[in-house]
């Protein structure tokens, strides 16, 4: 069977294979022909780029492309053109001495993967066993907190077990975008809503893969990313989550920013009677109370050096001694950590050694930037349907809402607008991530229920989006715009008066139009006119 040829239209998920020579990309097909009937050629489009530069202007071209995995060469000595190659002092990688930088090219083009084109695609390092050697010299520069899988396989790819190895990893690490079925399932069991996005899909195989082991995981992640429902979906997958319906149970939750030093000690360790005044019976802290579960550490970056220890000796020997006490207690528990602070954050403020283990199993937990930046207009208008439709349905749960709504498709394409300005620098109001999202659906459901409309409209989010916006408005020479400098009024009827005012200038004095534009009924549209007098 032979490779599907590289069509820029052609929608699979593709596979790049980087190497100095395009017989690699020859050997690895062959190889895929003959595992499970052929099936990734049929899953999977694969396709040859010979050096970093052409791998930079293939991201370039094809923004808007499934990058499901690569398949990257280590050694590039018989590279016959000079510029090709990058230099280590580009990059920032010392060079080993006594090695010659064509041997580590393919480290110095991962390295430039990671920090400039993608973060999470799952990489698979080819080449001859001695050539793997230099795969310890470059550890600190290939592993990093948050970055996709990176695995390696020796013997060259012309040789058939290693082609035949790198085609059993590819099949187990691969990215596959999720369908509709899979996405369903993710917001009907985790309510997390996925989408087509690829870091959302990386982000899913990282759960899956670190789910049902019982791996400490640090989760990062900017405010309103949902790392709560990262920790809860971790727990789900694991054994902990006991099948029996009444065993069932979330995380223990600890906010840690939330607690000062000493309500924070006796909250994870407990104390025994006697430990400080008031300290009248012993207490079980949350280590103990979690027997069997998950404890969920929100906000860690936040923690002293002290506790930082006494956590250390928990997660290497599940052993803790409770305030006051001479002795250890064991305990049975998986930690899941968080924090919205940086890798280089969280290195300088951790000591070495807790920091080391910390971050052995980490997850990025990608902002609402990170998630769409690089995604197709269509694939983030989808998203955004996926999103509001299910905020939306939860609302329409909960028993006090009598009437059901629906969202006016009008919505999804004002929020995809909003979303793309955002993306593209044009307002800030979206800081607050996904949780600012759902935020503004739920202030607008809660409007048209009021309303008594059968369908959120664009217009009932203009005043939820009115104050995310001038807040967020800078003027020339002053700080943040308030509402009342632009608008000349804090009363959110006002807000809403000038909006219907502009529409209808706007559309020149079209009611119909001016309805359009502001996303409600004409009917409403003109009760709105006559209760404020346009």
């Amino acid at each position: 069977m032979l490779a599907r040829t590289a069509d820029p239209s052609h929608t699979l998920p593709v596979i790049l294979v980087i190497d100095e020579t395009s017989a690699s990309l020859d050997y690895l097909t062959r190889a895929a022909s003959c595992y499970a009937k052929g099936r990734l050629l049929q899953e999977f489009c694969f396709e040859h780029l010979d050096c970093y530069a052409a791998l930079k202007n293939w991201y370039t071209r094809n923004r808007s492309r499934f990058v499901s995995a690569i398949v990257q060469a280590i050694d590039f000595s018989g590279t016959q053109q000079e510029t090709k190659l990058l230099d280590s002092r580009d990059v920032g990688v010392p060079v080993p001495l006594g090695l010659d930088p064509k041997a580590f090219q393919g480290f110095l083009i991962y390295v430039s993967l990671r920090n400039n084109l993608d973060r999470v695609t799952p990489v698979i390092f080819f080449a001859r066993p001695d050539q793997l050697v230099n795969a310890q010299r470059f550890s600190d520069f290939v592993v990093f907190p948050g970055h996709g899988t990176c695995a390696f396989a020796p013997g060259p790819l012309s040789e058939a077990p290693c082609a035949d190895e790198v085609i059993t990893r590819l099949d187990n690490l691969v990215l596959r975008p999720l369908g509709p079925d899979e996405r369903r399932e993710w917001r009907n069991t985790h309510a997390m809503v996925i989408g087509r996005s690829r870091k959302m899909v990386s982000l899913v195989h990282e759960i899956k893969r670190i789910g049902p082991s019982d791996a400490t995981v640090l989760l990062l992640g900017k405010p309103g990313t949902g790392k709560e429902l990262v920790a809860i979906a971790l727990h789900r997958l694991s054994y902990r989550y006991a099948d029996d319906p009444p065993e069932r149970r979330l995380p223990h939750t600890v906010n840690i920013a939330s607690l000062d030093h000493n309500l924070l000690e006796d909250d994870l360790f407990g104390h025994i009677r006697g430990a400080f005044t008031g300290a009248v019976a012993d207490r079980k802290g949350v280590f103990e109370v979690a027997k069997g579960s998950t404890v969920f550490l929100d906000e860690i970056g936040d923690i002293s050096h002290n506790i930082q220890i006494k956590l250390l000796r928990a997660i290497e020997y599940h052993r803790i001694k409770r305030l006051g006490s001479p002795t250890e207690t064991s305990v049975d528990m998986r930690i899941v950590a968080a924090t919205n602070r940086t890798v280089a954050e969280i290195q300088s403020r951790f000591r070495t050694d807790f920091y080391t283990r910390l971050v052995q199993s980490c997850i990025m937990v990608p902002s609402l930037k990170e998630r769409w930046e690089d995604e197709p207009v269509e694939v983030i208008q989808d998203d955004i349907a996926e999103a509001t439709n299910f905020f939306v349905e939860q609302m329409n749960a909960n028993p006090r809402h009598t009437r059901k709504l629906t969202a006016d498709e009008g919505v999804i394409r004002f929020l995809t607008a909003l979303v793309r300005g955002y993306l593209e620098g044009a307002n800030n109001l979206f800081e607050g991530n996904m949780r600012t999202l759902r935020n503004v659906v739920e202030r607008a459901y809660e409007r048209a229920q009021f309303e008594g409309t059968p369908a959120v409209h664009t217009g009932q989010m203009i005043t939820t989006i009115g104050l995310l916006k001038y807040m967020s408005t800078k003027t020339p020479g002053s700080d943040t715009a308030t509402i009342e400098q632009v608008v000349g009024s804090l009363n959110m009827a006002a807000i809403e008066r000038q909006a219907i005012s502009e529409a209808l200038k706007k559309c020149h004095g079209n009611q119909s139009q001016a309805a359009i534009v502001l996303g409600m009924h004409r009917d409403t549209l003109r009760r709105k006119m006559a209760e404020y007098g346009l």
